[in-house]
């Protein structure tokens, strides 16, 4: 089994995927208190370290076997200002500093695709040269999450390094799910089958006076808020960090969505008010859609366990990676 820490771990998606894969995941460090008592709650074994990274000194792990962690992605994310290293909030060279001071013998970074785009890719560029100059050999590629069984379009920037002296070629995950793969894309509804009873989302479904439309019903805006429909027969769009209240993304079990738009379509007149049949989606069927085991529990507040499922690496995927790179390094 080998060792590994999580920095930035937020609720443990990371953590629970690695563990799944045999790692031992010694210490995870999160900032924000209620994530990392969730994390605790549900990965007790773990140390755990409520601080902020830029306080925590990592030559205590010194020659641990793996180094994992998503820094904060909203400088990167195409829903934010997009400030990148100029954002307080970029913790990518913290992560840089932490694989200098424990020479882990491999590494795995998370983050959003937007740091390929071109905005960011000079800045991309120069981290990757600090960690080859670290004495890594990098491997990068943008995985879909729903390549890998997760009912979910999330596309996220895999980061993976290897010592030098560890003679590792490392692979990335062969795809499981979809149209070339061994097994269909999971969608929506089977993984929102018989899902547990949660605290329901109080946002009102409200129909837009001026809905845009798109050729797909799922597509366009035409309710309020920022959620968006789920597509039944689909794959869900990513579950947001900032989903809560009304932009959660909306159920529709009557399929009313579709009507609807084919009626907007042929030119009537927009419905106004609230579509009583149309809701948004419980913490419980966001974390599903996450991959999160409906044994894994967060606390907080309603608004907080949102962001936690949100902020998460689906733990389907970590645990993809984390096969992976037990294949390379142990």
């Amino acid at each position: 089994m080998g060792s590994a820490i999580d920095i930035f771990s937020g609720a443990g998606g990371l953590s629970l995927g690695l563990q799944k894969a045999g790692w031992d995941v010694q210490a995870a460090i999160e900032f924000d208190q209620t994530a990392s008592e969730t994390h605790r709650k549900n990965i007790p074994e773990s140390e755990h370290i409520c601080a902020d990274v830029r306080d925590v000194a990592f030559r205590k792990y010194f020659n641990i076997d793996l180094i994992a962690g998503g820094p904060p992605c909203q400088p990167f994310s195409v829903s934010g200002k997009r400030l990148g290293q100029f954002d307080l909030r970029d913790m990518v060279p913290q992560f840089v500093r932490a694989v200098a001071e424990a020479k882990p013998k491999a590494f795995l970074m998370e983050n959003v695709a937007g740091l390929t785009n071109r905005r960011f890719r000079s800045y991309l560029d120069e981290k990757i040269n600090d960690l080859h100059s670290l004495g890594y050999t990098v491997f990068s590629k943008v995985l879909n999450a729903a390549d890998y069984g997760v009912a979910q379009k999330r596309k996220r920037l895999m980061l993976v390094g290897i010592r030098s002296d560890q003679d590792g070629i490392f692979h990335f995950p062969q795809e499981t799910h979809g149209d070339d793969a061994d097994f269909p894309f999971y969608t929506t509804s089977q993984c929102l089958k018989d899902v547990p009873d949660d605290v329901p989302n109080k946002a009102k479904v409200v129909f837009c006076k001026n809905p845009v439309l798109r050729k797909s019903p799922y597509a366009g805006m035409l309710f309020n808020g920022k959620g968006r429909p789920l597509e039944s027969d689909g794959l869900a769009h990513t579950i947001p960090a900032s989903a809560g209240g009304n932009r959660t993304h909306i159920l529709d079990p009557l399929n009313l969505i579709p009507a609807y738009h084919a009626c907007l379509m042929k030119g009537e007149k927009p419905r106004t008010g609230e579509l009583q049949e149309v809701r948004r989606i419980t913490v419980r069927e966001s974390a599903r859609i996450q991959s999160f085991p409906d044994n894994f529990e967060f606390v907080g507040r309603q608004s907080s366990r949102y962001s936690q499922v949100g902020n998460a690496v689906p733990p389907k995927l970590a645990y993809e990676m984390g096969n992976a790179l037990a294949q390379s390094i142990l």
